[in-house]
């Protein structure tokens, strides 16, 4: 679609109500010149929301009925759960397709399928293909539109541009700026505008504007995330100028700013993983866990002489895999074509056996001290890996590499960073780390020798830790390994073959 430009009068609008101000518009196509809004985040940023041109010229002029009552279905954090495991309450890509074909076949041109965000993130099967693979499952099921979330940047901007590519739907972020041009991403949109027997429905997208620190800083740092509130009043505003009925907000954060929601019909959350159902205001905020273990969805009747809407159902539908779902084939095929030709080979190899459960303690413990004997030869004494860093558990008896994949699956390099003594203690200091080589407790060495402040040493740690800065070492003489800690502890399972989990209490 291409970009156009609104008037600046837009600017002097106030925010809109949830009843659309003309829903009777006409237009063939969105137009207009620039829009500069100023974000209420602490930048201060000034945003320009541009306009797409959306040929509506096959669209009726106004709803085609008298009352339409219209479903909205929602995921989020998918992170890339697209085979079917009954154990994890997880229904797989191919079973979800399956659901929403259903859920389509009861209203027919009457359902919105849109994400919330962190789709390809998380396991083996999606990590391997960089999200090609849930990427074109989505486009099969017929995604309406999809928010980026934080871990849509794990790999880099570069496979959100490739992914957006492949996509048959758009990608929203109005809130992501590029701080090379002081706009919004090029590769997302604020809102996009679709139609449903004749009633037109206005899609926002935004991300937690402190979501940044929840990626790896190399990866966000051309972008910044600012203040919501102004991108979803003013892209609504728009929208409802341009004959939205309906306008929605689909959120990768755990609910947005209480002042927006007159200005919205349903919003869509994510992040947290939880399950939220709450109405404020009149306005359903949902989420639905994580996984492909829950589904949001609203149900929202519009009509046309009073041009009110009134909200029907809002549930978070869970315990999918109860539901006598097969797989779609055509989504099946899709999965099936990618698994045996690039990701079975990795996932179904064995590299050992565990004789119970182990912990996600018991594995970070396990990676820290893989990692400390990999950082010997470069001289590291100590090692760091966060703990949010560790996904899953790994289940008793055999351990697949599928299995260590989808409990690490974050691609951070390890790196060996030269640190005084003063910066180690810093370094121990801050929670939420495994540890392994040193005591936070007494600043002491495993040998009891003790830290000395102005003394300089070496360790290892996990990029997402050394880029940032509250873990100071000396940057410039940094040593990148472009190891990864889930091929270390494949391999440590490997050589030990069968591992007892109570070693690594």
């Amino acid at each position: 679609m291409n970009k156009v430009l609104l008037p600046l009068l837009l600017l002097a609008l106030g925010l809109m109500s949830c009843t659309p101000a003309n829903s009777s518009s006409s237009s063939s196509s969105l137009t207009g010149s620039s829009s500069s809004i100023t974000s209420s985040s602490e930048e201060n940023v000034s945003v320009s929301i541009p306009d797409f041109s959306i040929d509506t010229s096959s669209w009726p002029s106004e709803p085609i009925n008298e009352s339409t009552t219209l479903d909205f279905y929602s995921i989020n954090d998918f992170h890339g759960a697209v085979g079917y495991n009954l154990p994890n309450k997880e229904p797989g890509i191919a079973r979800l397709a399956t659901y929403f074909d259903e859920r389509e076949a009861a209203n027919p041109n009457g359902t919105v399928l849109v994400s919330a965000g962190d789709m390809w993130q998380g396991s083996a099967d999606s990590n391997i293909t960089h999200g090609e693979l849930v990427t074109d499952c989505m486009n099969a099921m017929n995604f309406d539109a999809m928010e980026i979330g934080n871990h849509e940047f794990d790999w880099t901007d570069s496979f959100i541009y490739a992914n957006r590519d492949r996509a048959d739907f758009p990608f929203l972020g109005g809130n992501i700026i590029d701080k090379t041009t002081g706009q919004i991403a090029e590769f997302a949109d604020a809102y996009t505008m679709i139609e449903r027997q004749g009633v037109r429905i206005g899609i926002i997208g935004v991300i937690g504007s402190t979501l940044e620190s929840s990626i790896l800083t190399s990866a966000v740092a051309n972008y910044n995330f600012v203040s919501p509130i102004s991108i979803i009043t003013q892209s609504a505003q728009i929208l409802r100028d341009h004959g939205a009925n309906i306008v929605i907000v689909l959120d990768h954060n755990d609910s947005v700013p209480t002042n927006v929601l007159s200005s919205v019909d349903a919003v869509f959350n994510a992040h947290s993983h939880e399950t939220q159902n709450e109405v404020e205001s009149g306005v359903p905020e949902m989420q639905g866990l994580y996984n492909g273990r829950a589904i949001s969805h609203v149900s929202l009747t519009y009509n046309k002489t009073t041009n009110l809407i009134t909200l029907g159902t809002h549930e978070v539908v869970q315990n999918l895999t109860a539901l006598p779902l097969t797989e779609a084939s055509d989504v099946q095929t899709i999965y099936d074509d990618y698994y045996n030709s690039v990701i079975k080979t990795v996932k179904e190899e064995v590299v050992g056996t565990l004789t119970g459960e182990m912990s996600k303690a018991q594995l970070g413990k396990m990676a820290v001290e893989s990692m400390l004997d990999f950082g010997t030869s470069y001289g590291a004494s100590v090692a760091f890996h966060n703990t949010g860093g560790i996904r899953a558990t790994l289940p008793s008896g055999t351990v697949t590499f599928g299995d260590v994949y989808a409990a690490l699956p974050f691609d951070n390099d390890l790196i060996i960073c030269s640190v005084t003594g003063l910066q180690l203690k810093n370094w121990l200091a801050n929670g939420g780390n495994y540890v392994v080589g040193a005591s936070r407790n007494t600043n002491t060495f495993a040998d009891g020798s003790s830290i000395v402040d102005g003394a300089a040493y070496k360790i290892i740690a996990i990029s997402y830790l050394s880029e940032d800065t509250m873990y100071p070492h000396d940057v410039a003489n940094q040593i990148n390994t472009h190891a990864l800690v889930r091929d270390l502890v494949r391999q440590a399972f490997l050589n030990l073959v069968t591992v007892d989990p109570s070693d690594y209490n």
